[in-house]
């Protein structure tokens, strides 16, 4: 473990050397701006910034007390510590091995895009640090305890308004707990409480995908992009929305009424989401980009027979989790620098695991 710290030191010693604290550039500047809007009106400029107020929240406490972002960095930083360790301590716990859980950290801390939001004053940092730190409390829950059980409540609460995209943890992680917990429920009460949750679940989504501000479902459908900001038509086609389009019915008429072009933009997001390929970035870039997430890709896929056999349910976490993400890029656009990609790269670490104990001759129980 000694050695992954000090592989975590220079990585992060780097970045903040290579490029500071990074609060002018790109995404954070909104954020700075929320803060300083939030200390002088208490309120923000848009009801959908408090789907993203874990991270203005810090920026106000910084500003207020008059102290550098450099402390909002660094708590960054040290989040993305403890993360690590879990992230450790979950493959130990699924794989009962040390190597294999050292030579997963290490790839993980090695994951250049992903540990780069380290300095970016933004909240991929804070959301990915976040998710693993959840991950391990759920996949360790393995009976009934009100302590635990709180704490991923909490956990999972602070990510929902941290990023939107925290709500669509709600699902794997029910389904989990509800596998490995419930299991000796009757149907009814089974039924019952997978309609209870699927009804809440939908309808804080539908709210956050109506919350407002800078947030319209149909643009990218409209120019049809595929990255985020980057039309590929010089104007608008036209499609036929509901009177609501921010919202689950109005995604859902715009697929029944659009099929065609749906499903192209769907494929064409898909390659840009899973591919990782983008044609701004140098050869050299996206050779390495490629090699280093496509090897993970074979790897994972290698292993599945083993998940299924042996962690369904682990296995169906992290599938449903990339399931929805995923989903979510197809009906909306992928991002610039991989970012939603990134958020389930370490999900593609640990299904890798198998195939790296097998590759490194070390026995995996089960």
């Amino acid at each position: 473990m000694a050695c992954l710290l000090v592989v975590w030191a220079l990585m992060n010693g780097y970045l903040l050397r290579a490029y500071g604290v990074v609060s002018a550039v790109g995404e954070p500047p909104k954020y700075v701006f929320e803060a300083e809007t939030l200390i002088r009106t208490g309120h923000l400029t848009s009801s959908n910034y408090w789907l993203y107020f874990t991270q203005i929240a810090l920026l106000a406490v910084a500003i207020r007390l008059k102290i550098s972002l450099f402390f909002v960095a660094l708590f960054q930083l040290s989040c993305n510590l403890l993360a690590s360790i879990y992230f450790y301590k979950t493959l130990l716990y699924i794989f009962h091995r040390e190597k294999v859980a050292f030579i997963g950290t290490l790839i993980l801390l090695l994951n250049y895009p992903y540990q780069q939001f380290n300095v970016y004053l933004q909240t991929e940092s804070l959301f990915y640090s976040l998710t693993l730190i959840l991950t391990y409390f759920v996949l360790t829950l393995e009976k009934p305890d009100g302590k635990k059980t709180l704490l991923i409540l909490l956990l999972l609460g602070i990510l929902c308004i941290t990023r939107p995209t925290g709500l669509l943890l709600i699902p794997p992680i029910f389904l989990y707990v509800f596998f490995v917990l419930l299991k000796k429920l009757s149907p009814w009460k089974k039924v019952g409480i997978l309609a209870a949750i699927a009804v809440t679940f939908l309808f804080f989504l539908n709210k956050a995908i109506g919350s407002g501000g800078e947030l319209d479902f149909m643009l990218p459908f409209r120019d049809e992009r595929i990255i985020c900001g980057v039309p590929t038509l010089p104007g608008f086609v036209p499609i036929k929305t509901a009177s609501n389009p921010n919202s689950l019915y109005g995604l859902l008429y715009y697929i029944t009424h659009n099929f065609s072009q749906f499903v192209r933009l769907a494929t064409l997001r898909t390659l840009a989401f899973f591919g990782l390929y983008r044609e701004y970035y140098s050869t050299i870039h996206n050779i390495c980009l490629m090699a280093f997430f496509y090897s993970l890709y074979a790897l994972a896929l290698a292993a599945i027979p083993f998940w299924l056999k042996n962690q369904p349910y682990i296995l169906c976490y992290f599938l449903v989790t990339i399931l929805l993400i995923w989903i979510t890029v197809m009906l909306s656009c992928d991002d610039w620098h991989n970012r939603f990609y990134l958020s389930i790269s370490p999900f593609v670490i640990i299904l890798s695991g198998r195939t790296i104990a097998s590759l490194t001759k070390t026995t995996v129980d089960g």
